[in-house]
């Protein structure tokens, strides 16, 4: 069924044909001056031969032609734009929708082997691979992006003109097949589409693309050494460049940016683009702008450091990162190697990332534990599948190279004891339970776990603490017993009055779902450190780093052996944890600091706290700084500096913390230069005190011990945790095996004999 233009209604086609021929002039192809002046003028006649006319001036932009039946289904005939395409660049065109049943549906697209649904496309790089053993062609195959606008429900309009958006991964002549669908019917009208997608027969086309520039970026570190850093490219229209879909290891399809060191390249059409540098929150924001022609300029760029933290001794790690699971692909490798990961650390200028292996590709991911840190060459892991995707850069070597380490270990996730919480087992020896070949004949509870992992000399955690944890209040500390719904703590507050319990993982949560437990814990004389993760890409996929260690070495980490003093610093307490936008460079109480043996005193007494802080604010507040203080505190990035501005100021609360309770307030200008704040607070008893510029970063306690006491803070800390024991055998119980729930049952009384026993020993209220 076509439609006679004379039968159409000139004002609303009319408005769909200016609406996309402005779109078009927005993504910097505008139709030329004498045609667009002949559109307008047509415009206003409002003839029926108007129309006519105006198709024909059209029809040279036009890609294809789509006539839409009752059912959503669409045919598709090719249009007279000549199909020309650059390799990785982006090219606008009409498409033409006929729509005589009037749907109000919305316009989906395939290409290829890949579906990018008009309502939302998937950046996870998850090409249907079928079962195949060899994805190189099919990778190959993939090498067409496409668009379509931001607002793809078709009007009801008999007759509209939208735009489509192609980008392509090669050059020269390619051909492809490109479908259309509507979606129709139900609450999920896309699933329609996605079906009529499947049963459409598609136009083939066929394509000229032009070559693109490799262009050299060359990257120097603050002190003139070359090394790995985050670019972001984008044109004037805001197309990120390498096309995020065409990507495959290194190059995440879920990252804005890309990694390169100094030397290697990216491939880019000829244009102007905006360059965006990063390396991590101690760095200052570099933006450039290029052109490019031939022959290609070099992207320079020379890194600012706002702060250097190894200046005091502090070197960064992310306890928690995976290169499979979550925002990873699984095709066509079972999530990313060595060889991609140790990039991403170092672009973020980590000294350590812990890879964890977890449930999603075990079997996959556990060949790369070696039970020694790591510094392999950022090569490109698999040649065969970069070489299918057009891949033309090499590696380099920089020299900062060897100032990152990785380490392969464990996270108990997906796993029969997850549901207790996840745990992060660093440092093993060996990654398989005794016994056990597959992951699912692990116990279901974490107590045996932990104590198996530390009769290995691991150091043992929970990861994403706050998970589960989470109550109506967000005061530090609250008393509102959480729900254990969740992996977080949950079964630490057992685990620990065994023994069996190093460390809690965050800064990626409401800080007050996070440090509860901790607060109360410490208060009881236990001492487990908080450190900073991402959970990279899972809770956070932006870039490893978002969470942060800071721990306190004599020298910069190197090797196995380095990795093995930093590990060593970081289970005795000698570090802070945040988001990297603000520093604890020197906390001491009269001399003491955290990780330093107990501070020992008679009696009661003022005690002396001397700070260096160092902190980094914007000095204006942008539109993405004030959306992070507006946002609610639930919301992620949930550990930001922003969030701890002072009004309009650019000043932050530095806090004084002993026993969980504020003590002391001090407002710091948060312009980078490090500052000197001094304390004075009396201690009448046994006590840990920290510093805290929240939600950005935490120190580790000092503790203090007043007449051979214990930390006995507080009755009411003790009397929690005893109370969460009872709320948390009541919601896990049921998950822990028939023939592992005695000892369950009995490890979990020595958690109540223990606080009760803290209970009596404790006389603060």
């Amino acid at each position: 069924m076509s439609i006679d233009l004379r039968d159409v209604t000139a004002q609303p086609y009319f408005a769909s044909v200016l609406r996309a021929v402005e779109k078009l002039k927005l993504l910097g192809q505008p139709m030329s001056a004498e045609a667009y002046e002949r559109l307008a003028t047509l415009a206003k006649s409002g003839s029926s031969i108007a129309l006519i006319d105006a198709d024909s001036i059209l029809a040279p932009y036009t890609l294809a032609h789509l006539v839409v039946d009752a059912d959503g289904r669409v045919k598709a005939t090719a249009g007279l734009a000549p199909r020309n395409l650059v390799e990785q660049g982006w090219k606008a065109f009409l498409i033409r929708v006929e729509n005589p049943h009037r749907l109000e549906d919305d316009l989906e697209a395939l290409v290829g082997w890949r579906r990018w649904g008009a309502r939302q496309f998937n950046l996870e790089q998850r090409p249907a691979l079928l079962d195949t053993i060899n994805p190189a062609p099919i990778v190959e195959s993939l090498w067409l992006e496409l668009k379509l606008e931001e607002k793809p429900q078709l009007s009801g309009f008999e007759i509209e003109y939208r735009v489509i958006e192609l980008c392509s991964r090669d050059r020269g002549k390619r051909q492809t097949r490109l479908s259309f669908g509507v979606g129709r019917g139900g609450s999920y009208p896309h699933k329609q589409a996605e079906w009529n997608l499947i049963n459409t027969q598609g136009l083939e086309l066929g394509f000229t693309c032009a070559p693109s520039h490799n262009v050299t970026v060359r990257v120097a570190d603050a002190d003139g050494r070359t090394c790995v850093a985050a670019i972001t490219i984008k044109d004037p229209h805001g197309h990120i460049y390498p096309s995020q879909i065409l990507r495959l290891a290194p190059d995440m399809a879920f990252h804005s940016h890309v990694y390169r060191g100094d030397g290697e390249a990216v491939m880019l059409p000829e244009g102007r683009y905006s360059v965006e540098c990063w390396r991590g929150p101690e760095y200052v924001r570099k933006v450039v702008d290029i052109q490019v022609s031939e022959p290609p300029e070099e992207i320079h760029v020379n890194l600012e450091r706002w702060i250097d933290p190894a200046q005091w001794g502090w070197y960064a790690g992310d306890v928690h990162i995976h290169a499979a699971g979550c925002s990873h692909f699984m095709q066509p490798t079972r999530g990313v190697n060595p060889e991609t990961m140790i990039r991403h650390v170092r672009g973020e200028a980590l000294a350590v990332g812990q890879v964890l292996t977890w449930g999603p590709a075990w079997d996959y991911q556990k060949r790369f534990f070696s039970g020694q840190a790591i510094s392999p060459a950022a090569t490109l892991e698999n040649t065969e599948l970069q070489a299918s995707n057009n891949v033309r850069w090499k590696p380099r070597l920089t020299q900062k190279d060897g100032e990152s380490l990785l380490r392969y270990d464990v996270e108990v996730s997906g796993f029969p004891s997850s549901i207790c919480g996840h745990l992060i087992l660093l440092r093993l020896q060996q990654q398989d339970f005794p016994g056990t070949q597959v992951p699912e004949e692990w116990p279901s509870w974490n107590l045996p776990i932990l104590r198996w992992a530390m009769q290995q000399g691991a150091v043992v955690g929970y990861a994403h603490c706050g998970a589960g944890m989470g109550v109506s209040e967000d005061t530090l500390p609250n008393y509102l017993i959480p729900p254990f719904d969740s992996v977080g703590t949950n079964e630490g507050i057992v685990d620990i009055t065994h023994g069996a319990l190093d460390f809690i993982a965050g800064c990626e949560l409401n800080p007050a779902f996070e440090m509860n437990a901790l607060y109360h814990m410490l208060n009881c004389g236990f001492r487990p450190v908080f450190a900073g993760e991402t959970d990279y890409p899972c809770i956070y996929d932006e870039r490893p780093g978002v969470g942060r260690s800071y721990v306190r070495l004599d020298t910069r980490p190197s090797g196995d052996a380095g990795y093995q003093k930093w590990i060593a610093s970081f289970k005795k307490g000698c570090l802070y944890a945040g988001d990297g936008r603000s520093h604890i460079l020197k906390f001491c109480v009269d001399g003491y600091q955290p990780g330093d043996p107990d501070l020992v005193l008679n009696k009661p007494t003022v005690v002396k706290i001397r700070t260096l802080v160092a902190a980094h604010l914007e000095s204006r507040i942008t539109e993405d700084t004030e959306a992070i203080r507006r946002s609610a505190r639930y919301s992620r990035p949930a550990w930001h500096l922003e969030r701890a501005r002072i009004g309009r100021s650019r000043e932050v609360a530095l806090e004084l913390v002993v026993n969980g309770e504020r003590v002391k307030v001090v407002n710091v200008l948060a312009d980078g230069e490090p500052r000197e704040v001094s304390f004075e607070a009396y201690l009448e008893r046994s006590s840990w005190v920290s510093i805290r510029i929240m939600p950005s970063s935490h120190s580790h306690p000092v503790f203090v011990h007043i007449g051979a006491r214990p930390v006995r803070a507080s009755r009411r800390s003790a009397e929690w945790l005893r109370t969460c024991v009872d709320r948390l055998w009541n919601e896990k119980h049921r998950f822990i095996r028939d023939d592992e729930r005695i000892a369950a049952a009995d490890a979990y009384d020595h958690a109540r004999r223990t606080y009760e026993a803290i209970i009596e020993e404790s006389d603060c209220p």
